[in-house]
């Protein structure tokens, strides 16, 4: 089978749509004379590249729905993505990718059933399948190693604000800082470096743990500082290792 290949022009696509909807409705098009011919656009390198087994496109209400194999290409964003269906809304500049998706973008992937992107916020929106969880996975700049994992039952991720927010039963896992750390909440703000975990925090760092309502950890410090409510203690336990006498 072979696979349909489109390229979009976020401000052109309606004209390619009205293009398609009247080779759909009539077979074929019979330009009088006084038409000027249509001619395609040449792709846009830079533009919505949509791979899929199938496509429909409908210029009435300007939506592409792509089935089947759904591969997403748009360069200028840096951003990869795979699905089983794919909906382009072309007015509100929305995508909705549903089905085992993968968003890649700028090394930093996300994982979930249905994700939305909202083109013009730089705004994705996850949700898992039933009794599972959103899966991302951040490369923390000049840190290197395997990145930074959140885990939890919605995430969103704003590439304009740099602020990804992680809601209900967060679990965080950064190996290369022997960190792992769960919560009802979570915000990671990329540009400052630092994650603020709300709700039943725990967080446990080279064996050592610290359990608070807030807990805020600075990246780049390795510093946590952590908050409780009122009238509850902050508790923390250390491992102290035993010296040995020679």
């Amino acid at each position: 089978m072979h696979r349909i290949t489109h390229t979009f022009n976020r401000y052109r696509d309606w004209r390619w749509l009205l293009l398609l909807s009247s080779i759909v409705c009539s077979g074929t098009i019979a330009l009088p004379p006084q038409i000027i011919p249509v001619h395609a656009q040449p792709a846009n390198p830079q533009g919505l590249s949509i791979q899929a087994d199938t496509q429909e496109a409908n210029s009435q209400t300007q939506v592409v729905t792509a089935r089947g194999n759904v591969q997403l290409r748009y360069p200028s964003r840096s951003l990869q993505a795979q699905a089983n269906l794919a909906q382009y809304f072309i007015k509100q500049q929305r995508i909705v990718l549903t089905g085992n998706v993968t968003i890649v973008q700028d090394g930093n992937t996300l994982e979930g059933e249905s994700v939305t992107y909202l083109i013009d916020e730089g705004k994705f929106i996850a949700t898992p399948k039933a009794k599972q969880q959103v899966r991302s996975n951040y490369i923390i700049p000049e840190q290197g190693g395997k990145g930074m994992i959140i885990l939890s039952n919605s995430q969103e991720a704003n590439t304009k604000t740099e602020m990804v927010t992680a809601r209900g039963n967060v679990r965080i896992s950064y190996p290369d800082k022997q960190l792992q750390a769960r919560a009802n909440t979570a915000q990671y703000n990329i540009k400052a470096r630092q994650i603020v975990l709300s709700g039943n925090v725990l967080v446990v760092n080279n064996g050592n743990s610290l359990q608070g309502d807030t807990i805020t950890y600075f990246i780049d410090q390795g510093r946590f500082i952590a908050r409780q409510k009122p009238g509850i203690p902050v508790q923390s336990i250390y491992v102290i290792p035993e010296r040995t006498n020679n």
